[in-house]
């Protein structure tokens, strides 16, 4: 994640970030000075989180994504440990890709 600066961000009390992904994101100048622009994004479940399989990294979920939730994954599939998604090695590729928020890396 990287800050943008903009002039017209400064006038109106708001900062842009570009994130790892590509996109952006534009927060409020306080609420980041309060907060922490990660803790926000966070928050947001705007950020997308590593996806690793079979050791290497295979693509990414929202921060905010439940496994609970997802079709063709079972409890325990997918485990959150610390900043990363990890899928039980057992998991087929295409069950991952069957996941709605899943986005492959290339």
């Amino acid at each position: 994640m990287r800050k943008i600066e903009r002039k017209e961000g400064q006038r109106r009390g708001t900062v842009t970030y570009q994130l790892d992904d590509g996109r952006y994101v534009t927060l409020d100048e306080n609420a980041v000075a309060q907060f922490g622009a990660g803790n926000l994004i966070q928050w947001l479940g705007i950020e997308r989180v590593p996806v690793m399989h079979r050791g290497r990294r295979v693509g990414t979920l929202p921060a905010d994504f439940e496994p609970l939730n997802a079709r063709r994954v079972c409890p325990g599939d997918l485990k959150r440990e610390g900043d990363v998604w990890v899928a039980e090695e057992k998991l087929a590729p295409e069950n991952l890709d069957a996941v709605m928020e899943f986005e492959r890396d290339i």
